[in-house]
């Protein structure tokens, strides 16, 4: 593919050095991290251009904002790339350790998940969009993981009035940052929170208590994407490894 390997190179530095302490002087990892951003910015422009000059029609995601209606700028597609890149690797990735270790701590919820995944591969096809509409339990288990490990730690939002808040006063315009695990642990929103358990969320959750992607306008919008990748990778690793904590080591064996 072209450009892949250029691709990988700054995806990396850029992962790497993002979130470190802001100091944009050379040597850093922050200056490295921004360079390494201009740079992605570059090549995706490159490849933009090729594909406008050889009028490639493409269906990915690239086709798609190159081809949208809105008519945005190369400059826009390049940061909304980057933007998808970018977004959700690691969450996701953390999402599933947590869930291996709460399954591997609860082994009920293990076989029940496992239960129910067999039971779709049972009627001997392929795992398809309508089979990930047959796992309430898995889901639940989801739910509950982000929940309980609050992945997303917080979010940027902006008072647009003033408002005063437990004796506080919050200024209009002042940056307020709600805190996702206060919310998701909160014994008024849900009880026994430190409780690992599924079951809870066979009911739905009191409006503005379970906030995993955000909320409004600007929650993740892709939060429905990261759902179905922890469903299919839940789906495999319960169908066909064997999962077992010794001590202090999970470990995975192959069925």
């Amino acid at each position: 593919m072209l450009y892949r390997e250029d691709l990988k190179r700054c995806y990396y530095v850029l992962e790497t050095g993002y979130n470190s302490m802001p100091i944009n002087l050379p040597g850093t990892l922050f200056h490295k991290s921004m360079k390494a951003r201009k740079e992605l910015a570059k090549i995706l422009a490159k490849i933009i251009s090729v594909r406008r000059e050889t009028n490639q029609n493409h269906t990915d995601l690239l086709g798609s904002f190159m081809g949208d209606q809105e008519n945005l700028t190369d400059e826009q597609i390049a940061d909304n790339i980057i933007g998808v890149i970018f977004a959700a690797r690691d969450t996701t990735a953390s999402v599933l350790t947590w869930i291996l270790k709460y399954l591997g701590e609860n082994p009920s919820v293990l076989q029940a998940v496992t239960e129910e995944q067999e039971g779709i591969i049972r009627e001997g096809k392929v795992l398809s969009w309508a089979d990930t509409k047959k796992m309430p339990m898995t889901t639940r288990v989801i739910q509950e993981t982000l929940r309980a490990a609050s992945i997303l730690s917080f979010t940027f939002r902006e008072a647009v009035e003033d408002v005063e808040f437990e004796g506080y006063l919050i200024p209009k315009g002042w940056k307020v940052l709600p805190l996702f695990r206060n919310i998701h642990h909160s014994p008024d929103n849900f009880s026994e929170p430190e409780k690992f358990d599924p079951s809870r969320f066979e009911v739905t959750p009191k409006p503005n208590t379970f906030m995993p992607f955000g909320n409004g306008t600007h929650s993740c919008p892709g939060n429905e994407l990261a759902k179905l990748e922890i469903l299919i990778l839940v789906h495999h690793l319960t169908t066909k490894y064997r999962l077992v904590i010794k001590l202090f080591i999970f470990e995975v064996y192959e069925s």
